[in-house]
């Protein structure tokens, strides 16, 4: 038994008595084409287009057309037509039309697109895209319409059957919005228009960078009365998405925060399938048999239970239709897509549509002959094969060698290349010697390249290997020395010459000298407004000639541009009282000093006239005299010369 991806617990629980079941979600999907190339056959059980999103689309394709993986489509309220299948390669892949035109019964939808200029690089022209990716998703029968601001409020393309696209794609290839002030008066004109439509689904995609005023309260409630929706799609955004989400809410819609412009292709696929819902019916009706294929094989023509809905499509032309709707339409349809097989069952497999099948005894065997029958099915080759890349280009290498050595020759074999983005090429081996085959192939892209060897006998495919390679950088940087070749190839195709990197600046070379007037205005204005300050603080201070001398001296001295000052007048008398302060206490000292033993000094004699009235013999020292006049003069100017000194500091 092979592997199948799942994506509904009733299909899983039915498959694994038969197979080797793995389930899971949209995140789960396989990412690259690697991963999907494993399993035998993937299953999709009501998943739109813009979930997949493009590129994993465009991989699924590759996937069963050049590597064999079988794939089923299992339909609802979000598949086929009602999931913007229309255009994509996934609608490729399956064996259903997604075209309507001819359904003249299915009501239409109406959209309509609400533009804003975009405040990034490139912004206009991704709106545009955006806008031709819109209208292609919509069928002839529903109507678009997209409103902007260029300075009025107006339509860049009047809401009206879309048609055969070539008018509407002119409209939209001139469109060039502006920067949008509020979204009121575009927002009334989209609801105007669709006022006057007849469509019985109708749709608004704001696409902005959530700068503009909100539309107001009552505008949106006369939107949803009517019962119009409204999405949001936000990108590039420099405010708060406050804006945009309560628009998004009160319209009943959807809203986007785009992060890159990878995302909006995808974005705007799944919003455009809101208005082609109409392609859903839901009727209860019995499934008939249309005619017996090996999918529906064993199943009496009465034996399906009711179904009580199903999505709308169309038939491709080399499809098989077992079962169809009671009107007709396709409601299983399978085909041979490249080397892969794949099928589509427009109705659900789950409650809403399926409920009476979920019960059905046959529901197991059912779903196991559709897994049975998409298996990929071709033999693996048994060839020793060999793939190098070398600047910018893949070399495949075969060695054809059968089980008793004997070399193979003269074989078909062909190479399917699928690049990093998905691009497709093909490429036939030529045999370059006794059971030796070679073929090249481009590698400009840097990425994985997984390459399909397939052997071919009567234009039929018997026997794959699959191989791959990488390409992990640009060629160009495998040339590790300078094209010089090349250089003087150019130079002289363009009249010119090579420049010589040591002798030749060409970032100056044949430069003119030039002159420009520069005002001085403001750089003298700044100057005054400098000085001015600089100005009233000096007058507001009153410095005298001799604090500026001090000043002037400390810069000096501390710039080293000369000694240190000369000591002023005061300095000198301040050592001279510090002086007479020191002989004072040292009196003082000598006359608390007790008397010694021994007379040290002679007594000095003392005029009669001067001596006491009763001497004291007992004392071996005079007391000091008191100073006299000529002595106490000095410390009495030390003292008023300090003082001098300080009221000069002071002021």
């Amino acid at each position: 038994s092979g592997k199948t991806e799942v994506y509904l617990d009733a299909i899983a629980a039915a498959l694994r008595a038969d197979f080797d079941v793995r389930a899971g979600g949209i995140p789960a999907f396989p990412a690259t084409l690697a991963e999907m190339q494993d399993f035998d056959a993937i299953f999709l059980s009501n998943v739109a287009a813009g979930d997949l999103g493009q590129d994993r689309m465009r991989l699924l394709e590759s996937a069963v057309r050049d590597f064999g993986v079988g794939l089923v489509a299992i339909g609802g309220d979000n598949a086929f037509t009602a999931g913007g299948y229309r255009g994509t390669p996934l609608e490729s892949a399956l064996p259903l039309e997604m075209e309507l035109s001819s359904k003249k019964v299915l009501p239409s939808g109406a959209l309509v697109l609400v533009m804003h200029g975009m405040e990034f690089a490139n912004g206009n022209q991704v709106s545009r895209e955006i806008a031709l990716g819109a209208l292609e998703t919509l069928g002839p029968q529903d109507e678009l319409g997209v409103v902007l601001w260029d300075g009025s409020n107006r339509w860049q393309l009047e809401l009206g059957k879309v048609g055969d696209k070539k008018a509407a794609s002119k409209a939209i290839a001139g469109m060039n919005q502006g920067d949008l002030p509020d979204f009121e008066g575009l927002m009334t004109r989209a609801r105007d228009g669709l006022l006057k439509s007849t469509a019985s689904l109708k749709h608004i995609i704001v696409f902005s960078d959530g700068d503009p005023s909100a539309a107001s309260t009552p505008l949106m409630e006369s939107i949803t009365g009517a019962k119009i929706t409204v999405s949001t799609v936000m990108i590039g955004a420099h405010v708060a998405p406050g804006t945009m989400i309560r628009m998004a809410e009160q319209g009943r819609g959807r809203f986007y925060d785009v992060q890159s412009t990878a995302q909006l292709p995808q974005i705007f696929i799944k919003e455009t399938a809101v208005i082609l819902k109409s392609a859903i019916v839901e009727e209860p009706f019995r499934p008939r048999l249309a005619v017996s294929t090996e999918v529906v094989r064993g199943f009496a023509a009465n034996a399906f239970p009711v179904l009580r809905g199903y999505v709308a499509t169309g038939i491709k032309p080399r499809a098989e239709v077992p079962l169809v709707t009671d009107k007709g339409d396709p409601l299983l349809a399978h085909w041979q897509y490249g080397l892969g097989r794949s099928a589509a069952f427009t109705g659900d497999a789950k409650s809403r549509w399926a409920q009476d099948w979920l019960g059905w005894a046959q529901y197991r065997q059912f779903w196991s002959q559709v897994a049975g029958w998409v298996l990929k099915r071709v033999e693996v080759a048994e060839f020793n094969t060999e793939v190098s890349t070398d600047r910018g280009e893949g070399l495949v290498s075969v060695e054809a060698v059968d089980s008793a050595g004997n070399f193979r020759n003269f074989l078909d074999l062909g190479v399917t290349v699928v690049g990093p983005r998905g691009t497709r090429s093909q490429l036939q081996l030529e045999q370059k010697g006794p059971g030796r085959y070679e073929g090249r192939f481009p590698t400009a892209e840097v990425g994985a390249y997984l390459l399909n060897l397939a052997e071919r006998k009567d234009g039929r495919v018997v026997a794959t290997q699959v191989v791959g390679t990488s390409v992990n950088y640009s060629p160009e940087f495998d040339a590790a020395e300078p094209n010089l070749n090349l250089l003087e190839r150019l130079a002289t195709l363009g009249g010119g010459r090579v420049l010589d990197p040591d002798r030749d600046n060409p970032f100056r070379l044949d430069r003119l000298k030039t002159s420009r007037p520069v005002d001085l205005w403001e750089n003298l204005l700044r100057c005054m407004v400098i000085l001015f300050v600089f100005d009233v603080g000096v007058r507001r201070l009153d410095i005298d000639r001799g604090e500026w001398s001090k000043w002037f001296a400390a810069l000096r001295l501390k710039a080293g541009l000369g000694g240190p000052s000369r000591p002023a007048a005061s300095d000198e008398s301040l050592a001279a009282l510090l002086a007479r302060r020191d002989a004072v206490r040292a009196s003082r000292d000598t006359a608390a000093t007790p008397p010694a033993p021994e007379r040290l000094f002679q007594p000095r004699e003392v005029p009669a006239e001067t001596a006491p009235a009763s001497p004291t013999p007992t004392a071996d020292i005079e007391p000091t005299p008191p100073a006299t006049p000529s002595q106490a003069q000095p410390q009495s100017e030390g003292l008023d010369r300090l003082l001098a000194a300080k009221r000069k500091a002071k002021k």
